[in-house]
C-alpha cells in the first residue's frame, strides 16, 4: 500500500509539473519553442510545438513585405527533443498583422508532424505576433512566434523594348503636346530581381498642373494596381510649357520622374456672353430696384481646340459714346474660363449701344460686338402699361359669392418698349371686391425671379366680395333691364320693361348708373409719352407739342373718361354724370391735396401744359419739358356676373320687335345677358334645338360666348326652316362656371300669322298712342 502510494503521488506530481508547461512559449527570430501535454498513457508521453518562419529559400526569416511573403512551419511532436512526430494534427494560425493563406489559418500535418502556412503583409507596417494551437487529446497546447512588416524594396520605371528604365516615367507621345492634348503615362513596379509585383501597390502622381488644376488624370492618383503596371492618361487643360511630374509609391521608398511638354495655346475666336443687365438707366436716375447705372458685359476667347483660353489679352470700346457713355477697363486679360469682363456706365441720353471685343492672332485682328445693350429712363411711359385679365372679364357668381378669384397682370415698358427693370412697383385699386395693393415686376412672392428673362410684369389676385354697389345716391339708380324707371330705351330693339313683362336684354350700353361692374386702376411712376421725330431718344424743343397730357390718375367708375366729383359734380351736382362718379378718387401724385389736370407749365402756372419725363434734356427742363415724373396708368373692368338671374329674348330683325314665336320667313336675334345687361361669362355655350316640323337653319352649331368688356348683353342670330309644320324652338344657356343651364323655348311656325301684331305685339305700328 505504501508502494502503491509513493506511485500514485509521483505521478500526480509530474502531471501537475507538465500541465504547467502548457503555458510555455517560444521566441521569435526564425524559431520558437511550444507548450507540452502529457497524452493520456502508460508512458506519459509530452505533446510539444515547435514554430519556425521561413524565406522564399527555406532560410529562418523574421521579415515580410508586400512582395516576399514567409512560410509558417509549425511541427508537432511527442517530446521536446526527439520524439515521434504526430501526424494528422489540425494547428491553428492567428496573428496581429498581415494575413495567412489559407484565410482560416488552419493546416493539417503531414507524416513528420509538419504543417505549413503562407503568412502575407496586408499594407500595415509594423511588428506582429503570431500564435499557433493544436488541440492534444488531453487538452489544447500553443506556442507564438513575432515578426515584423517593412516595406519592399520595390522600384518604379518603365519597361521599353523588354529593359527597365529605373526612376523614369514613360510618356506617350514623347513629343510636345498641342495646347489641352493628352498623354499616356506609363509606370511599372518591380521587386528587387526587376520583376513586375503581383501584389498590391498605389503610385501617387504629382505635378505642379496637376495641383492647380490646369491638368487631370484618368484614373484620378492615387492609382492602385495588383498587376505591377499602371497606365494613366493625362490631359493639359490649360496648363503650358513643361509640366514636371513625379510618381510615388505609397508605403516606400520608390519614385519615378517625367516631364510633359505642352504647346502654348491659340486662340482662334472671341465671343459674347452677357450683358447683365441688359438695360441701364440714364446717369443720375438710377439707385431704386432693379434701376442700375453700369452693366458688366462678358467675352469668351476659344482656342484652336474649341476649348476656353486663358491668358490672352481682349481690348475693348463702344460703338457710341453719345450722352457721355464710358467703360472700364479699356482692356483686360482673359481667365481660366476663357472669359474676359468690362463694365459699361450710362451717360444722360437714352441710347442703343453695344461693346467691340478684340484680340490680336498672329498679327490679325479678331473682333467681336455684344448684344445691344439698351441705356433708357428704366420707367414706364403712359403709351406702354397694360392691364390684362386673366380667365375672361365676366366673374361668374361674382355679384353673389364671395371668394371668386381672377388673376390681373400689368405689363409695363419704357419709352423704347423695352420691359422694365424687375422690381418696378406698380399699384392698384378697385371699384368692387378685394385686390392685393401692388406687385413689382419680376418679384412673385416676395422672391426675385431668377434665372428668367426680364419681363416688365407683375401679377395680382382680385376677389370678389363686399362691396358690390355704390354706397351713396348711385346705388338706386344702378340700371336693371326690368326696372322701367332705370332702363331708358334700347337703339338695337323697341322692347321695354313695363314691371310686368320681365326683362329686355339689349346689346347695346344702357348707360350709368351700371350694376356689376367694377373698375380697377393700376398706377405706376412713370413717364408722357411723345413722339420722337428725330429719332435721338430725347424730347427736343420742336418736338415740345407732340405728347400726350396726363391728369393725375384716378379710378373712373362710370367709364366716361372724366374725373366726374371735379369735372361736373361742382356745377351739376344733380346730373347723372356727377352721380354715378360721385365716388371716384384720384392719386395726389404731388400732395397738395387737390386733383390736378396738369395742363399749365408747372414752373410758370401758366401757358400750355408741358412733357413731363426723364427724357426732357437737362438744358430744356423747365424751358419746353420738365423732368418730373407722373403716374402712368390703365384700368379695366371686372364684370360681376349676377347668375343664375339670367334673361333672354327674341327679336325680329325686320321690325325690331319682341318676339314670342319664330317663323320660316325672318331673321331674329337672341340676346340675353344678367339683370344688369351684362353678357355671361367668356367660354358659356348657347345650344338651339328643334323640335316638330322646325328646323335649325342658323346657327348651325353650339354659340361660344367671346372675351369682351363691353357693356350689352350678348346676341347671334337664329334663322329657322322646316317643312310647312310647326314646332318648337329650345334655347339653353350653358354658363361658363358653377351655375346651371338656362332654357327659354319659343314656338316655331311655318308662316308668319294674318296679324303681325300678333306675331310682334311690341312693334311700333301695333303699340297705340
Amino acid at each position: 500500500m505504501i508502494t502503491r502510494f509513493a506511485t500514485l503521488t509521483s505521478r500526480f506530481a509530474v502531471a501537475i509539473a507538465l500541465s504547467l508547461a502548457l503555458f510555455a512559449c517560444g521566441g521569435g527570430g526564425g524559431g520558437g519553442g511550444g507548450g507540452f501535454l502529457p497524452e493520456p498513457g502508460p508512458d506519459d508521453v509530452t505533446w510539444f510545438l515547435s514554430l519556425a518562419l521561413l524565406d522564399a529559400n527555406g532560410n529562418a526569416t523574421s521579415t515580410v513585405t508586400s512582395t516576399t511573403p514567409a512560410t509558417l512551419q509549425v511541427k508537432v511532436n511527442r517530446t521536446r527533443a526527439s520524439g515521434t512526430p504526430i501526424a494528422d494534427a489540425v494547428v491553428t494560425a492567428s496573428t496581429t498583422l498581415g494575413a495567412f493563406v489559407p484565410d482560416n489559418g488552419t493546416a493539417l500535418t503531414d507524416s513528420d508532424g509538419v504543417a505549413t502556412l503562407q503568412l502575407n503583409a496586408d499594407g500595415t507596417l509594423g511588428a506582429g505576433t503570431v500564435t499557433v494551437t493544436a488541440d492534444a487529446p488531453a487538452g489544447t497546447v500553443s506556442a507564438t512566434i513575432n515578426f515584423q512588416v517593412v516595406p519592399a524594396a520595390l522600384r518604379l520605371g518603365y519597361f521599353q523594348d523588354g529593359a527597365f528604365l529605373a526612376n523614369e516615367i514613360g510618356i506617350e507621345p514623347a513629343s510636345e503636346l498641342v495646347a489641352n492634348g493628352s498623354a499616356q503615362l506609363l509606370i511599372a513596379i518591380v521587386d528587387e530581381d526587376g520583376l513586375r509585383v503581383d501584389s498590391e501597390e498605389s503610385i501617387r502622381i504629382s505635378s505642379e498642373c496637376l495641383v492647380t488644376d490646369k491638368a487631370t488624370l484618368d484614373p484620378p492618383s492615387p492609382i492602385t494596381t495588383t498587376t505591377g503596371q499602371v497606365n494613366v492618361t493625362y490631359t493639359a487643360a490649360g496648363c503650358s510649357g513643361d509640366d514636371s511630374l513625379t510618381a510615388s509609391l505609397e508605403g516606400g521608398s520608390g519614385q519615378a520622374i517625367g516631364v510633359v511638354s505642352i504647346a502654348e495655346p491659340a486662340a482662334r475666336s472671341l465671343g459674347f456672353v452677357s450683358a447683365t443687365p441688359d438695360t441701364i438707366v440714364l446717369k443720375g436716375t438710377g439707385g431704386g430696384p432693379g434701376r442700375q447705372e453700369s452693366s458688366t458685359v462678358v467675352f469668351q476667347v476659344i482656342d484652336s481646340n474649341n476649348n476656353p483660353l486663358g491668358g490672352v489679352r481682349v481690348n475693348f470700346a463702344l460703338t457710341t459714346e453719345t450722352g457721355g457713355l464710358q467703360l472700364s477697363p479699356s482692356s483686360g486679360v482673359s481667365n481660366a474660363d476663357g472669359e474676359a469682363s468690362v463694365t459699361v456706365f450710362s451717360g444722360n441720353i437714352p441710347t442703343p449701344v453695344r461693346v467691340i471685343a478684340s484680340i490680336v492672332v498672329d498679327g490679325r485682328t479678331l473682333s467681336t460686338v455684344s448684344d445691344v445693350l439698351v441705356v433708357s429712363t428704366g420707367l414706364p411711359d403712359q403709351n406702354s402699361i397694360s392691364l390684362s385679365v386673366e380667365g375672361g372679364f365676366v366673374v361668374e357668381q361674382g355679384f353673389t359669392v364671395d371668394g371668386i378669384e381672377r388673376t390681373l397682370t400689368v405689363r409695363m415698358a419704357d419709352k423704347f418698349n423695352n420691359p422694365v427693370p424687375d422690381g418696378t412697383a406698380a399699384t392698384f385699386t378697385t371699384e368692387y371686391g378685394t385686390i392685393d395693393p401692388s406687385c413689382a415686376t419680376g418679384i412673385a412672392n416676395g422672391q426675385r425671379l431668377t434665372g428668367t428673362p426680364q419681363s416688365g410684369s407683375c401679377s395680382v389676385l382680385w376677389t370678389s366680395g363686399q362691396p358690390r354697389t355704390p354706397s351713396f345716391e348711385a346705388g338706386d339708380r344702378i340700371v336693371r333691364i326690368d326696372d322701367p324707371e332705370s332702363y331708358g330705351t334700347c337703339p338695337s330693339h323697341n322692347g321695354r320693361p313695363n314691371g310686368r313683362n320681365g326683362g329686355f336684354p339689349c346689346p347695346d350700353d344702357l348707360g350709368p348708373v351700371r350694376g356689376g361692374r367694377s373698375t380697377v386702376l393700376v398706377y405706376a411712376v412713370g413717364e408722357e409719352s411723345f413722339i420722337d421725330r428725330n429719332g435721338n431718344g430725347i424730347m427736343d424743343e420742336e418736338e415740345r407739342d407732340l405728347f400726350v397730357n396726363l391728369s393725375e390718375a384716378y379710378i373712373d367708375h362710370n367709364e366716361d373718361g372724366r374725373f366726374n366729383p371735379v369735372m361736373d359734380c361742382a356745377d351739376a351736382p344733380d346730373s347723372l354724370a356727377c352721380i354715378s362718379g360721385f365716388e371716384e378718387t384720384f392719386v395726389d401724385f404731388n400732395s397738395d391735396g387737390r386733383f390736378n389736370f396738369n395742363d399749365v407749365n408747372a414752373f410758370t402756372n401758366e401757358g400750355p401744359a408741358v412733357y413731363n419725363g426723364l427724357l426732357c434734356p437737362r438744358e430744356g427742363d423747365g424751358v419746353w419739358c420738365s423732368r418730373e415724373l407722373v403716374n402712368v396708368r390703365d384700368q379695366t373692368v371686372l364684370i360681376l356676373s349676377a347668375d343664375p338671374a339670367w334673361e333672354m329674348i327674341l327679336v325680329n330683325n325686320r321690325t325690331r320687335g319682341i318676339a314670342t314665336r319664330v317663323n320660316e320667313a325672318d331673321v331674329f336675334t337672341v340676346y340675353v345677358s344678367d339683370i344688369f345687361n351684362n353678357k355671361p361669362p367668356a367660354g358659356s355655350t348657347i345650344s338651339v334645338e328643334a323640335s316638330g316640323e322646325c328646323t335649325i337653319e342658323i346657327p348651325t352649331e353650339d354659340v361660344t360666348v367671346p372675351v369682351s368688356a363691353a357693356p350689352g348683353a350678348f346676341g347671334f342670330l337664329l334663322q329657322t326652316g322646316g317643312d310647312g309644320g310647326d314646332g318648337s324652338v329650345n334655347i339653353t344657356l350653358n354658363p361658363a362656371g358653377d351655375s346651371g343651364p338656362f332654357t327659354r323655348t319659343f314656338a316655331c311656325i311655318s308662316s308668319p300669322p294674318p296679324d303681325p301684331c300678333e306675331f310682334s305685339p311690341t312693334d311700333p305700328a301695333c303699340v297705340g298712342p
